[in-house]
């Protein structure tokens, strides 16, 4: 990576959707056999499916256009896939910079729309300087005996099915993963993961339990993990969160920009039209 890249422009994107699209696909490979999630490859973009987790969220393009012009065969080859994963409800998503420039409007043509999470604010940031946030909880790393507790928190607040919590507890001790948890008088109440991948981080798979937000455990978990990011020499560290639908609060994308993350850019978020009945 160039060391003087700027946190703007059509490279970051590009860098943001790859640094993403790295951890998810080795997010997917961590997941039980039961699950059947996995990654494809479509030419340089990056397919997720999930097909027992029947929601767009899990099922989604990265990067399409990114590094080469789409075209309508790719668009065509991606409603293929997900269609022949028995999947109707998916994203794909598209930068600003994203070629070609029409591209919206081709996947459009085909269908697909706006849906009421229109866009993901993505952001990077240079692991400098941490930010050193107050917070009266205890944060440190997850051990491997914290692997259930890590798994429950994070399905407690999204509220994902006990299905899901082998597939979270896989992080815990995974390779070029690291866990970090808040405590509130030893029991774990907040998590947040870092994946690195050479001199590039990703920071997502972040979670508080209902009851015990707004005690500084996110913006405390985020420092932590810039500050790993920094001594594992990683140049640039990515993330993402949905930006606001209407007036609804998003204390996620406050905290990001407080902790020094930059926003290169909003990027959309078009849904896969509805299916009709045979």
């Amino acid at each position: 990576m160039n060391p003087s890249l700027e946190l703007a422009g059509p490279e970051a994107e590009r860098l943001a959707d790859a640094i993403e699209a790295a951890a998810s696909r080795d997010l997917y490979a961590a997941a039980p056999h039961a699950l059947r999630l996995r990654s494809v490859a479509l030419g340089s973009a990056t397919a997720l499916l999930a097909p027992t987790l029947p929601v767009a969220y899990f099922n989604r393009v990265i990067g399409l256009g990114n590094e080469t012009p789409a075209t309508s065969a790719d668009i065509d080859q991606a409603v293929s896939l997900f269609k022949d994963s028995a999947i109707g409800a998916y994203w794909v998503h598209i930068v600003p910079s994203a070629r070609p420039a029409d591209l919206a409007s081709l996947l459009q043509q085909r269908g697909f729309s706006l849906p009421p999470r229109r866009s993901w604010a993505k952001f990077l940031r240079r692991p400098d300087v941490p930010p050193m946030p107050r917070s009266a909880l205890r944060i440190r790393k997850a051990a491997a005996s914290d692997a259930h507790a890590v798994a429950g928190v994070l399905c407690s607040a999204y509220g994902m099915p006990a299905s899901t919590e082998p597939w979270f507890a896989a992080l815990v001790g995974r390779p070029k993963w690291h866990v970090w948890v808040a405590e509130d008088n030893d029991r774990i109440v907040a998590t947040g993961s870092l994946f690195v991948d050479a001199d590039t981080a990703w920071l997502g798979a972040g979670g508080t339990l209902a009851e015990q937000r707004g005690k500084g455990a996110h913006n405390a978990l985020i420092a932590a993990r810039i500050a790993v990011a920094a001594e594992l020499g990683c140049r640039v560290i990515a993330t993402e969160t949905g930006e606001p639908v209407q007036v609804e609060p998003n204390p996620s994308l406050a905290n990001l920009r407080r902790a020094g993350f930059v926003q290169v850019c909003s990027r959309m978020n078009f849904q896969a039209p509805a299916r009709t009945a045979a």
